[in-house]
């Protein structure tokens, strides 16, 4: 739990339903002023109710949500100190950039002058001044964005929410708008929430990462921790393109310590941790595609496969492989590895950089 005097968002045992179906149910979440924070799940997770809930559009069950220190559980969201981005834009058609950009701070009874030095000094940092005349209609995807993100800064809010806003756009502006969202955090210092299902935007924008599933908080860390050391399966199996490798085995006691055994590799578990591990029983060794090389045949703990497939990137080259028994593992090579490829159909064998290796209780999921 943050400190009072630092938390921005405070969420208290949210509970979210629609008739029977728990959407959330008993969720906290705690959030510093100023951070980035990115909501990352699939469809269905409940990210984009947990933002709702925050910003007032969506009804709470149960729970208290604290913005600023303020009770806002049932306020109004225009009473919550909120600036919200959503994925379609909603821009006013009829209305210009300026128009559409100052709408929320003209019902609120603002002054014009006002208005207009917010609209252009926020156009300004935008770099969109010279679009403050245009309709919606004569704008790009991108612009659009910007139009939208204008509007919610204007505001100066403690906190901006952000719902999946890069969706709608073609992969290249994805790309460039991620990078100005970063550094529009960077330059505002404000409180950010972003919901997205998209891994690269979670782990190149945020300063902590809420991995969700059906409901939950699965992980919530620094994106390095979430993608070094997964706290399950399924975060494990979610972040990384492509997902972590898993190799099902045993953990057994030997006159070592514990002991890990798998078809075609077998190594005491002090090769990972020096920490004491009780655990015996079904295990998945997970390594990310990066943690294997390439090596000689008979090399001490290398695991023999069949190429299958392989993908050249440009930059680096993904070869995936079958093992005798059956376990597709995926390589990643990068572009001065990827001038002496294996062919397709041939033997390869893999060496594992296990100080990197994560382990799992094949039952629960849970890391070991």
């Amino acid at each position: 739990m943050l400190d009072a005097q630092t938390t921005s968002v405070s969420i208290r045992d949210l509970r979210v339903t629609y008739g029977t179906m728990h959407v959330l149910d008993g969720l906290n979440l705690d959030i510093a002023e100023g951070e980035f924070l990115v909501l990352l799940g699939s469809s269905g997770c409940g990210k984009s109710t947990l933002l709702n809930a925050i910003a007032g559009l969506n009804t709470v069950t149960a729970g208290k949500i604290m913005i600023s220190g303020q009770d806002v559980t049932r306020a109004e969201p225009k009473d919550r100190g909120i600036g919200m981005v959503f994925q379609s834009y909603a821009l006013y058609p009829r209305m210009t950039v300026a128009q559409n950009m100052g709408f929320g701070l003209k019902i609120r009874g603002m002054a014009k002058a006002e208005i207009a030095e917010r609209v252009n000094h926020t156009a300004k940092f935008l770099q969109i001044e010279h679009l403050l005349k245009r309709r919606p209609a004569d704008l790009s995807g991108g612009q659009r964005q910007r139009v939208a993100i204008g509007r919610a800064l204007v505001r100066k809010a403690d906190v901006f929410l952000f719902d999946e806003p890069l969706s709608n756009l073609d992969a290249q502006l994805r790309a460039d708008l991620r990078i100005e969202i970063k550094r529009l955090h960077q330059s505002l210092g404000n409180t950010m929430i972003y919901v997205t299902h998209d891994q690269v935007e979670a782990m190149t924008l945020a300063d902590r990462i809420a991995v969700m599933k059906d409901g939950k908080i699965q992980q919530l860390a620094p994106p390095a921790e979430v993608y070094t050391r997964p706290a399950n399966l399924f975060v494990a199996g979610f972040l990384g393109t492509p997902k972590m490798n898993f190799i099902e085995g045993e953990i057994s006691s030997g006159p070592q310590g514990p002991h890990f055994t798998t078809a075609g590799m077998s190594f005491d578990l002090d090769r990972i941790s020096s920490a004491p591990l009780a655990f015996t029983g079904p295990a998945t060794l997970g390594l990310r595609p990066e943690d294997f090389v390439l090596c000689p045949e008979g090399t001490a703990g290398s695991l023999e496969a069949e190429v299958t497939l392989i993908e050249p990137l440009g930059s680096e080259t993904i070869i995936w492989a079958t093992t005798a028994n059956g376990t597709q593992l995926s390589l990643r090579l990068g572009s001065a590895q990827g001038q002496h490829l294996p062919a397709l159909g041939t033997q390869v064998f893999l060496q594992p950089d296990l100080v990197r290796a994560s382990l799992f209780d094949t039952q629960s999921g849970q890391r070991l």
